[in-house]
């Protein structure tokens, strides 16, 4: 115990006796104080574990500030890191013992250090990633909550904890959606590997952790649960940081805003620029229109081996999603029958079911990231120009 206040996560099993009074190292001061120091068993595990993990997430962030390219995935991942070091330090029983921070700060980076985890996974499974305003919908909910959490009168309190613990398992739902809803069509092994490791792993046991610290407010949480935080945390931390500190950097390369790229054969053998040739040639001679066409599906129908043809495609064509290089091909298209006056007339489903689309709203929508505007906006731009010449 450090000045009669019991260490959170920690039953009294003395190592240490106590020391000295605090008049005899300064007595210069005519100090009449007294202050005793008791390091448990539980309490040593739990300071080397944090130790450990504090050390980890260091490295990461300085791998990640360290990048000659510093771009939106670093910079999510760095929020990721540092929150996560200063919710260590809060939560490490001297600081609470010690210092005793207040709730709201507490709660507050707790409650970041998820959002942060949110922003990452998003930017991590999203080339295309750019900062909207939709993405700051968590902050704008979780600073009431927070605040009500932690100012509000103690009946009070449970009602908005249990309200961040409820927007945090929304967030959880969302990042296991995102790191295993394009799966299937990602080319870049490394992020397919990791994605099951994600959605399974690290953000139930974030979302754990944030519920039993919620429980724990005003009190020292259970030992064991305290043990199971401090020892799965360090264990998370560990593979992230060899995760991250191993990858190629292809991981860290962006798609940009361009239509299909051109064929980069460098890397390739003979025998593979002669079969991404023939890719690329069945592709444009319109198997890209094939309603739901999937990685899968075009390997079978080239009848080349699946893992092949993601190699292929992600080291020839540049490209890092299946579904993106499908829809490079179809926007490109799109965008030549809505600057056509002849077909001026058409409505736009039906361009959108022609070009392989199950309904509009996804065709909008990859139009939209890709040109900027919406298809009905791009053909009367286009059609006016013509007008107009």
């Amino acid at each position: 115990m450090i000045s009669g206040i019991d260490w959170t996560c920690i039953k009294p099993l003395p190592i240490w006796g106590k020391l000295s009074e605090a008049g005899q190292v300064g007595r210069a001061q005519n100090a009449d104080l007294t202050m005793s120091f008791e390091l448990t068993l539980a309490g040593f595990i739990d300071l080397i574990l944090r130790g450990g993990t504090f050390g980890i997430l260091l490295l990461v962030i300085v791998h990640l500030v360290r990048r000659p390219e510093f771009n939106l995935l670093c910079g999510t991942g760095f929020l990721f890191c540092v929150t996560g070091l200063v919710e260590i330090i809060l939560n490490s029983p001297p600081v609470v013992a010690m210092l005793a921070p207040a709730d709201a700060i507490t709660l507050a980076t707790e409650q970041f250090h998820f959002i942060a985890m949110w922003w990452f996974v998003l930017a991590l499974f999203d080339d295309r990633f750019s900062w909207r305003l939709r993405h700051f919908w968590p902050v704008a909910v979780a600073i009431p909550l927070v605040a009500g959490g932690s100012l509000f009168p103690e009946a009070w309190r449970w009602w908005f904890n249990i309200a961040l613990v409820l927007l945090n398992a929304t967030l959880l739902a969302m990042i296991i959606h995102r790191a295993l809803r394009h799966r299937s069509s990602d080319l870049v092994n490394e992020r397919r590997s990791f994605s099951l490791a994600l959605a399974f792993s690290v953000p139930p046991f974030t979302l754990f952790v944030f519920f039993t610290n919620l429980m724990g407010n005003g009190g020292p949480l259970n030992d064991l649960l305290c043990a199971i935080y401090a020892a799965v945390y360090f264990v998370l931390a560990l593979g992230f940081s060899y995760w991250l500190t191993t990858l190629t950097e292809e991981l860290f390369q962006r798609s940009g805003d361009v239509s299909v790229p051109t064929v980069a054969r460098g890397g390739l053998s003979a025998a593979d620029r002669l079969e991404l040739d023939r890719v690329v040639k069945a592709v444009e001679a319109g198997l890209y229109l094939e309603p739901g066409l999937t990685i899968g599906g075009l390997a079978a129908a080239l009848h080349i081996p699946e893992h092949r043809l993601r190699r292929l495609i992600n080291s020839g064509l540049g490209h890092r999603n299946f579904a993106a290089f499908v829809n490079d091909y179809r926007i490109d298209e799109a965008k030549r029958r809505l600057s056509n006056p002849e077909m001026a007339r058409e409505q736009i489903i039906q361009h959108a079911f022609s070009l392989g689309y199950a309904s509009l709203a996804p065709f909008n929508r990859a139009f939209r990231e890709r040109v900027g505007v919406s298809p009905t906006e791009f053909r009367e731009e286009a059609l006016t120009r013509m007008a107009a010449e």
